[in-house]
């Protein structure tokens, strides 16, 4: 009998930035199923894109989008292959699509002379407004995706963390304040049924403490800065972990930001199942936090390739992916 090395098996597709046919997408889930991925994470916000129809706010939709029906039907389909789809809706930062023609909702930093800027991919989580606002989205998502067991809420990249001090509406309170309205949209989340789901790298940085749910699952992407905090942190802090270990498993379009695109070589050869991060190794028991691993698709420069060329990578990444699943 094979022993389950990767429980939660994942592709994460980026459908913020580029478009993708619920076709190709079915198409995807197929080949999902031959490789016995069981769930596809939708990141369906970026700030050059929101691709999910929306009720509340239609005005803000991408002119290529996939509808509520197109969404169902992808949703019961993916389920008929034993997939289940992980709905990635990015906030406070990550939203310069969700907030153009918004500045009073816009976060304010002070540049290197002193002036006030706006920064208009990050949401001012001082203001009441703009944070109804999000919630607001996120009840909507939670409604169309109420059949998933997780939902991934972001909290990446919102502000330079380690220049606090350049945020004046975040001056008094620092890193609790971001900390606190990522708590109350996992409670918003949770409330409605899901896990919710955050990104690593905001988190314990600098070795500091943090007030961030236990009731919260971490995604462990990356330790490029050195104040981020080691995936051991949350281990020890007692958090379940997946592995997006960004020197393997990311596979960025137009290679932007310093990647390379991954082979299935490096991933057979190189990677393994408790490799993290800037080469960060998990003991065989800490391996009982990690609950799986994943593929990341992020679409940097959309037009670098069309959907049918990367689902044709796909395969082969999945291929190569596939052979650390099990024993």
């Amino acid at each position: 009998m094979r022993q389950e090395l990767v429980k939660e098996r994942i592709l994460m597709l980026d459908i913020g930035r580029k478009y993708f046919s619920l076709e190709i997408l079915k198409q995807l889930i197929e080949q999902m199923a031959l490789y016995d991925f069981n769930y596809l994470q939708l990141h369906f916000s970026e700030n050059e894109g929101f691709r999910i129809e929306s009720h509340l706010y239609p005005e803000l939709v991408s002119e290529q989008f996939l509808t509520w029906n197109e969404v169902q039907t992808l949703i019961d389909y993916a389920a008929d292959l034993s997939i289940e789809i992980i709905p990635d809706l990015d906030t406070p930062g990550h939203m310069a699509h969700l907030l153009k023609g918004k500045p009073k909702w816009q976060l304010t930093r002070k540049t290197a002379n002193g002036d006030s800027q706006k920064l208009v991919s990050a949401l001012d989580i001082t203001n009441e407004a703009a944070v109804n606002f999000a919630l607001s989205l996120y009840g909507e998502y939670t409604d169309l995706f109420s059949k998933s067991r997780y939902f991934h809420i972001g909290a990446d990249e919102f502000v330079e963390f380690d220049q606090i001090e350049n945020y004046p509406m975040l001056a008094s309170y620092g890193l609790a304040q971001f900390e606190n309205y990522v708590n109350k949209v996992a409670e918003f989340v949770r409330a409605r049924g899901f896990i919710p789901r955050v990104w690593n790298d905001a988190f314990f940085r600098d070795g500091r403490e943090s007030q961030l749910s236990k009731e919260i699952e971490i995604t462990y992407w990356t330790k490029w800065h050195k104040n981020m905090a080691p995936v051991q942190t949350f281990l020890d802090q007692g958090y379940s972990v997946l592995n997006f270990n960004d020197n393997y498993l990311y596979y960025v379009l137009g290679e932007n930001a310093g990647y390379t695109y991954p082979t299935v070589e490096k991933i057979k050869n190189s990677w393994q199942p408790n490799l993290f991060a800037s080469n960060q190794l998990v003991t065989e028991k800490e391996m009982e936090q990690v609950k799986g691993s994943a593929l990341a698709v992020w679409c940097d420069l959309p037009e670098a390739k069309s959907e049918n060329e990367i689902l044709n990578d796909l395969k082969k990444l999945m291929q190569g992916f596939a052979t650390h699943f099990y024993k």
